[in-house]
């Protein structure tokens, strides 16, 4: 009997050790490869990663736009945002445990975005661009002053 609870305990144990840091101490910024690779992550839709986070905020995670209504190199609005904090709160109950997870999401919620983590900024990208199904999310960065396309190869990528 004890080894069946035990076996169900660890069934169920987070399955990580240290989730990613929430904020940052310093200016993250340059082309980088995802700091995500979780649930939502798409390899074939990483050139458009790069390309969506160059066109809209220049590969600067906290960065503000000009009117203030949109944060980080993806250029959220800061409702959604928040509602992708909601989103990503239940990849990290899997993975760190309920009440882990919850206090993340309080922390990033009294934390303004432009001080996330780019683990946190790049999750957050992921999690809404495939939320609903593959490229659900791409809606919110279609347009701009040129045109980022899911499935896109970024330029000096083979």
């Amino acid at each position: 009997m004890a080894a069946a609870v035990l076996a169900a305990a660890l069934a169920v144990a987070p399955m990580a050790d240290e989730p990613p840091p929430l904020f940052s101490p310093g200016r993250d910024q340059g082309v980088m490869q995802s700091a995500y690779t979780g649930r939502y992550y798409n390899p074939a839709d990483e050139g458009y990663r790069k390309c969506v986070a160059q066109r809209e905020g220049r590969h600067q995670y906290w960065v503000t736009g000009a009117n203030g209504r949109y944060v980080g190199t993806y250029q959220m609005t800061r409702a959604l945002a928040r509602g992708a904090v909601w989103m990503m709160q239940r990849e990290w109950a899997e993975q760190y445990g309920p009440a882990k997870a919850r206090e993340m999401r309080r922390t990033l919620h009294h934390l303004s975005p432009t001080k996330w983590s780019r683990e946190i900024w790049d999750q957050a990208f992921w999690t809404v661009l495939n939320w609903s199904g593959p490229r659900s999310g791409a809606r919110h960065w279609a347009g701009g002053r040129f045109t980022c396309t899911p499935g896109m190869a970024w330029a000096g990528e083979k």
